[in-house]
């Protein structure tokens, strides 16, 4: 393994790293920075609405505390019933010709529930 790593693949394995890690480094600081305050002067304040929202929106998911766990709860829903599959073959005897020995018909099949699909 050492023969197929040249001088010039170590240089290139250490650059791409070092920009994978420069790059991540950066990305992380700017999340990390906070946002810098809107200018006020530049836009007046929006006037008062007169009208009321007739609709109010549930979050879709709990504010995240300060400190400490978000507990999810998940109620599973009961499967379906198993769905019964009836399947009646009547088998009818001609009588006449080639090697059929006996001439009475068979029983239907079994009903068999399925697990589901």
């Amino acid at each position: 393994m050492i023969k197929r790593l040249f001088p010039n693949r170590w240089a290139r394995i250490a650059a791409w790293t070092g920009a994978a890690v420069a790059w991540s480094v950066s990305v992380m600081a700017a999340a990390a920075q906070p946002e810098a305050p809107a200018v006020a002067a530049t836009t007046p304040p929006p006037e008062p609405s007169t009208t009321t929202p007739s609709t109010t929106l549930q979050e879709t998911m709990p504010t995240i505390p300060e400190s400490g766990l978000v507990v999810l709860r998940f109620t599973p829903v009961e499967p379906p019933p198993p769905l019964v599959i009836t399947n009646r073959v009547t088998v009818r005897s001609s009588g006449g010709g080639g090697g059929g020995g006996s001439s009475a018909a068979k029983p239907p099949s079994t009903t068999v529930p399925s697990k589901g699909s």
